[in-house]
């Protein structure tokens, strides 16, 4: 999954997959970046420095959305110790390509005692309602999500977790636990889970540019900002 070259392959336009707001892209018709992740996707953790500096750089000129991808999923949901041997290798691979750190609360509170269970809904669950609640810093918060989990260790399946995670947002942390189960919030992530893997995006980190008249995935599994950066130009230049 890495340095996947990059193909200005064009995907099915469907303004349902992708929760458009139709009335502000009428009336911005900005470019917009989707970024397509999962908060348990390590290769994801490695990209979030390159998606947080494209961030940073074009925040004014393109719109930015995140949609969670559903990695771990129906058969997929498992402890954590059914992929340690893997993980404890990967990890590794991850920290030498990308530059980022899995911090030692993850390995010795998540990764060895090996009972963590791996399951993606709700940190999903947690991406949508906060999109509900802080629109423009979902990308910021997806980057919390992960730092939470392979940095500091923290358990994403416990709810009262995602209150210190949330009030740096200026969300009330006891209103977020509140409604993060909410039964709205539980079918709206399934929903993207679902549409994400209908169009055939099953790999993370993904990332589509969208010009407003065409899709583009411009980014397939870690890329370098470099990279990112030039097809993003060579879409926007010709």
């Amino acid at each position: 999954m890495i340095n996947v070259p990059i193909e200005r392959t064009e995907l099915f336009r469907c303004a349902l997959l992708f929760q458009t707001d139709n009335t502000q892209r009428m009336t911005t018709q900005k470019p917009r970046v989707i970024y397509i992740y999962d908060a348990l996707c390590g290769w994801c953790y490695g990209f979030s420095p390159v998606i947080r500096r494209f961030y940073d750089t074009y925040a004014d000129t393109y719109d930015f959305d995140v949609l969670s991808g559903g990695m771990m999923t129906g058969p997929r949901v498992q402890p954590i110790a059914a992929s340690m041997a893997y993980i404890e290798q990967a990890y590794k691979v991850v920290e030498e390509h990308t530059g980022v750190r899995f911090g030692e609360a993850y390995l010795d509170n998540i990764l060895q005692p090996g009972t963590y269970l791996s399951d993606s809904e709700k940190p999903g669950m947690a991406m949508t309602l906060f999109k509900a609640l802080q629109t423009g810093r979902q990308l910021e918060f997806a980057g919390t999500l992960q730092k939470a989990l392979y940095h500091d260790g923290i358990d994403l399946n416990i709810d009262t977790n995602y209150g210190p995670l949330v009030e740096p947002f200026g969300v009330d942390p006891d209103e977020f636990v509140a409604h993060i189960t909410d039964q709205a919030i539980k079918e709206q992530t399934w929903g993207e889970f679902n549409l994400v893997a209908q169009y055939g995006i099953n790999g993370f980190p993904s990332v589509i540019f969208d010009t407003g008249n065409k899709l583009y995935l411009i980014a397939r599994g870690y890329v370098p900002y470099e990279r990112l950066e030039a097809a993003v130009e060579q879409i926007t230049t010709t």
